[in-house]
């Protein structure tokens, strides 16, 4: 029982601690005062949201105030953060599904025929691929000064004007790939002046002949693949001196390509082309002094071999000249009997459980880089713990007072139990012990004086 009654009394103890009371109001000036604990109190109630819009309650409530002369306020030890009404949580678009926090914001095959105007301000990544957008309003992305990567890929767009990514200072990748895209202006991405990674495959692109394609040094990768080009322009890549990689490969040179383009490319290290003759990858090996491999359709050159002397067919890397594909060929295998596998579809392309998913969100996040280790780690521990049920602050309140009143309880029983109060302790706590029914009682000694 002494257990007991010390555990009520350090709850009690704790339940003192959590209340505190504060001094009788002062009457101002103005006949109100107000502490500020009540501010941040008024700010989560609901109905104090809207007192600008109904002073009368708004003057009640004052009165209210005023006359009571004794505030109490309970401060629970163990605080549950509660959000604030008057805080707006990021909206996530109706056929959108937003995750990472809302930075990755996923809208593939939604029908779309506009990019969503409620695109969530946090937002990162926003992936609108195989919709039906056909045109991008000025508006479509104003205000995301966040966007790293914009994908727009399989949609119906047909121009892109310049002011669409004007203000997105931080966006790093952009793919427009198979779109109806014909013309770009050499402007057009000018306000992304971040803009690192380009892909515009799969569109007719028109070349310029009188000009760069595209005003973007900062750009480190650019492709067009199959973008029915026949030829490239002397000054094609003029305002391009950023590049890094390059790949135009699936179109038609005829095995002719003018290497004089590619003069500007001081920094390219890997670059993927159609099928040219031996010359014009012999000139490109001698111009472009930073590559090491230029890339085609059947095989690979490699231009450092080729400068130090080696023959053409000697600096040729064949697809089948890999290590993995000697290892394959020179150790025995046994055929495998081939199953039929069901035709690919879009419910077979989802992921088969949501972890796997989460996985592939936060990789991708994190490839885009807007996350820190830090976070990566931390959305891991959340996903780790996604299992369990979030327990509503409403419970774990009545459960705080079921335990008090649990305290009070066992000290009520300790303070009876101790003293014995009208009989109880003897009835309820069955402090004595009944006398044995087969006990002896020795018998009585009489005095000498009263034997006669």
């Amino acid at each position: 029982m002494h257990v007991y009654y010390k555990f009520g009394l350090l709850l009690i103890f704790l339940l003192s601690v959590s209340i505190s009371y504060t001094a009788p109001a002062e009457n101002s000036e103005n006949g109100k005062s107000k502490s500020f604990d009540d501010d941040y109190y008024d700010y989560d109630d609901d109905d104090d949201y809207n007192e600008s819009n109904s002073p009368e309650i708004a003057a009640n409530r004052q009165s209210d105030s005023t006359s009571s002369t004794t505030t109490t306020t309970f401060r629970p030890i163990f605080t549950i953060p509660r959000r604030s009404s008057h805080v707006l949580e990021p909206s996530c678009p109706r056929s959108c599904l937003c995750l990472e926090d809302f930075k990755y914001v996923q809208c593939i095959n939604a029908q779309l025929t506009h990019v969503p105007l409620d695109l969530p301000k946090t937002a990162a990544i926003v992936d609108l691929s195989h919709n039906d957008i056909a045109e991008l309003r000025a508006e479509d992305f104003s205000g995301l000064a966040k966007l790293v990567e914009i994908n727009l890929s399989y949609n119906l767009l047909k121009q892109v004007d310049k002011e669409v990514f004007n203000g997105l200072d931080r966006l790093r990748r952009l793919r427009l790939t198979n779109n109806h895209l014909t013309t770009i202006d050499p402007d057009t991405f000018a306000g992304a002046t971040d803009l690192a990674l380009l892909d515009l495959s799969n569109n007719t692109i028109v070349q310029r002949t009188d000009g760069s394609l595209l005003n973007q040094p900062s750009l480190t990768e650019f492709t067009c693949f199959n973008c029915n080009w026949t030829g490239l322009p002397e000054q094609i890549f003029s305002n391009l001196s950023g590049l890094t990689s390059l790949r135009l490969d699936n179109n038609d040179f005829k095995r002719q390509i003018d290497t004089k383009a590619f003069t500007p490319l001081k920094n390219i290290v890997k670059l993927k082309l159609p099928e040219l003759n031996q010359t014009k990858i012999e000139e490109l090996c001698q111009l472009l002094n930073t590559i090491d491999i230029i890339s085609f359709k059947h095989f690979d050159i490699s231009c450092f071999e080729r400068v130090l002397g080696k023959s053409f067919n000697d600096s040729i890397i064949w697809a089948t000249d890999s290590p993995t594909s000697k290892l394959a060929t020179a150790l025995p295998s046994t055929p495998k009997p081939t199953a039929l596998l069901p035709p690919r579809t879009a419910a077979n392309r989802k992921p088969h459980n949501k972890h796997m998913a989460s996985n592939e969100t936060t990789a991708t996040v994190a490839k885009a880089g807007i996350m820190t280790e830090t976070e990566i780690s931390t959305s891991k521990d959340t996903e780790s713990s996604s299992n369990q049920v979030a327990i509503d602050p409403e419970t774990i309140n009545t459960l705080l007072i079921c335990i008090i009143v649990l305290a009070v309880v066992g000290i009520a029983v300790g303070l009876i139990c101790r003293k014995d109060i009208g009989g109880i302790k003897t009835k309820c706590c069955r402090t004595s012990k009944p006398e044995p029914k087969d006990q002896v009682h020795p018998t009585e000694e009489i005095p000498l004086n009263k034997l006669a």
